[in-house]
């Protein structure tokens, strides 16, 4: 796992969170990406990670014995660098991430045009969320109009060009970060390092696309996205109630 206690300092990216991956990733390519993450910490960004090769040699001795954990030969190697590491070396089969993309922009398309129609989204003066009961509340002269239940996808950071899927963000509250690790659980499936990953660099339309294919996979009515400092919060709508007159 990745150890925020612990901190390297790289020369290309400078002071970040130790993580720990084998021998062969470094300077590997294609080499395949299998991670492990500690029981005590579901959530971590940066799991442990190893090699096709190594994950072999695990599989025949069962564990982590010795002879495993010389051939891993685990390095430690800082955050940045366990991003760049991942996208050389996870293999994924391009042409279903795009299928499952451009499905699940279909489905949110054909529902959000409703829900922005039907409940006026755009025309409320303000709006705000509570991570607490997980709604996102709209409101006109200081009186709530419009509740929706809601779940955080993840963030898109302007500063460093990165995606950050909710469950990965230790700063939100835990009813806005549960539902986005069953699209963990898909990637993870599917073998997508989008969907699987808690973080890697992004573009805004990445942002919309994660929104999309969690949307789809939940079910959702709809989606919203809030600016934030340095970026935006996505999240999809899973119901709506009325709490006053528009």
């Amino acid at each position: 796992m990745s150890d925020e206690e612990l901190s390297v300092e790289c020369g290309e990216h400078g002071k970040s969170p130790a993580t720990f991956v084998c021998q062969h990733l470094p300077a590997g390519e294609n080499q395949g990406f299998n991670v492990g993450y500690d029981p005590e910490h579901p959530d971590d960004a940066y799991p442990d990670a190893w090699c096709d090769q190594c994950d072999a040699v695990l599989e025949q001795e069962g564990e982590w014995n010795e002879r495993a954990e010389a051939f891993a030969d685990i390095k430690m190697v800082c955050a940045g660098c366990y991003c760049e590491i991942r996208a050389r070396n996870w293999r994924q089969d391009e042409d279903a991430l795009v299928e499952l993309i451009s499905d699940s922009f279909d489905y949110l398309q054909a529902r959000q045009a409703d829900f922005m129609q039907t409940y006026g989204i755009g025309d409320y003066q303000r709006w705000d969320w509570y991570q607490e009961n997980a709604t996102l509340v709209f409101s006109n002269d200081g009186q709530p109009v419009l509740e929706c239940a809601i779940d955080f996808v993840g963030s898109f950071s302007s500063r460093s060009n990165t995606w950050m899927w909710a469950w990965a963000n230790d700063s939100l509250l835990e009813p806005v970060r549960s539902g986005s690790r069953a699209i963990r659980e898909l990637g993870e499936s599917l073998g997508l390092l989008p969907l699987a990953c808690a973080t890697w660099a992004a573009e805004p339309v990445d942002g919309w696309e994660m929104t999309a294919v969690m949307a789809k996979h939940l079910g959702a009515i709809g989606a919203y996205r809030t600016p934030s400092e340095n970026g935006f919060m996505h999240m999809v709508v899973r119901q709506v109630r009325w709490l006053g007159e528009r």
